[in-house]
């Protein structure tokens, strides 16, 4: 359950390093995760993989933020 709130938050959007974002951003990831685990549900897919799914999105969605946030730094400077 935790994995899920984590993951809707990032995926809305919320820095993981800065804390910045907002409640409708939040709702979308939050939309965005519940998509993911219905269609895995409909899906019959064993739990261990589930998880994985999920942690595989929770990952690539800190990957995108932390790069975007660098470019973001760099081009400040």
């Amino acid at each position: 359950m935790l994995l899920r709130v984590i993951a809707s938050v990032v995926i809305g959007g919320t820095s993981l390093f800065g804390g910045r974002g907002s409640v409708w951003s939040a709702l979308l990831g939050a939309l965005v995760i519940q998509s993911i685990s219905n269609g895995m549900d409909l899906l019959a897919l064993p739990s261990p993989i589930k998880f994985m799914i999920t942690g595989g999105v929770l990952a690539a969605a800190v990957t995108i933020e932390a790069v975007s946030r660098q470019r973001r730094e760099a081009a400040g400077r």
